[in-house]
């Protein structure tokens, strides 16, 4: 398989290259809109071709699958090209800096019959997974409350990492919210089942003089059958590691994950399950998607949960600037 890897300067690209490696994929052309990025990073493979623009690369190396970056403005535009080409592909979130793009692209992509898949990583790991199986189940009730806390790293790493449009809102459409409050927005419909999920609640910080984007925000999301949980996330953990801690609870079952494991607590006692890395998520959520793609399956997450996503954190940006 011809596998191509678009607007390489994202950080995450790092997280899939573990996963590149184990599967023996080499790729066979890599683009970055920067100058001297593509070159740089194309030397690590044989036969690997560098560009700068990425629409003449797809139209000179003609991939079997593209992973595609990118700043956050320009994923509509590469997401249409690869779609009208009928390359199947993943895309980083938020795959926009709104949810305006978003019934168009999935419009093209049913359409031409085209694989795309989300990184939504947070669906894999233990919590999400032991939750999603219990309420399956029937073991746990509806959420009636949640907690999501994520504080990453601070702002200068996107800086240090080659990407400092994400502090320029007309490149990323907003700070820790659009960054980091999508997978929790996600996790939160997608664990409830919610169907219609409203923001109670939205308030933003800026932190850092001079950083025009958000640094901390904390949102409260309702669903359905009374499910309800409040999210915290953040730029402002002073290294380039985490903050986190997840709980829920349908008032009887409290499921938790903090400091890499996941409980069960009922009155009957504690029951451990594993932890996760995020690292491990990524180098998973590759193997699994290309497993996905080859065998005509839905893959972890799809452009309809995206979208939905992406209109629950818009609506948190319209509550805080009322």
């Amino acid at each position: 398989m011809r596998i191509a890897i678009l607007e390489i300067s994202h950080w995450h690209v790092p997280l899939y290259l573990p996963a590149f490696t184990a599967l023996g994929i080499t790729p066979v052309a890599v683009s970055d809109e920067q100058p001297g990025y593509a070159e740089r990073f194309a030397g690590q493979y044989a036969g690997c071709r560098p560009y700068v623009d990425y629409v003449e690369l797809l139209e000179k190396e003609k991939p079997d699958f593209v992973f595609s970056f990118g700043r956050y403005r320009m994923q509509p535009e590469i997401a249409t090209q690869l779609l009208e080409r009928r390359i199947p592909f993943v895309i980083e979130k938020p795959l926009g800096t709104d949810a305006s793009q978003f019934e168009r692209l999935i419009a093209l992509a049913k359409q031409n019959d085209v694989f795309v898949a989300i990184p939504l990583t947070n669906r894999a790991a233990p919590f999400s997974q032991t939750v999603k199986a219990m309420r399956d189940s029937g073991r746990l009730g509806q959420i009636r409350h949640g907690h999501f806390r994520y504080a990453g790293g601070p702002v200068q790493r996107y800086v240090d990492s080659g990407c400092p449009w994400m502090l320029q809102p007309e490149e990323s459409g907003g700070g820790a919210l659009r960054n980091l409050g999508i997978h929790y927005a996600d996790l939160f419909a997608w664990l409830t089942g919610s169907q219609d999920v409203r923001v109670g609640s939205a308030h933003l910080r800026r932190i850092t003089l001079g950083i025009p984007v958000e640094e901390y925000a904390n949102v409260s999301f309702y669903g359905d059958d009374d499910a309800f949980a409040t999210v915290e996330v953040a730029y402002t953990y002073p290294a380039d590691a985490a903050d986190v801690a997840w709980n829920v609870s349908d008032g009887k079952t409290y499921i938790t994950y903090r400091d890499g494991q996941t409980c069960i607590i009922t009155e009957d006692g504690i029951e451990e399950r594993g932890g996760h890395s995020v690292p491990g998520l990524y180098q998973d959520f590759v193997r699994d998607t290309l497993q996905a793609y080859r065998e005509g399956v839905q893959p972890l997450a799809s452009l309809e949960d995206m979208h939905r996503a992406m209109v629950i954190v818009d609506a948190g940006y319209a509550i805080a600037s009322e």
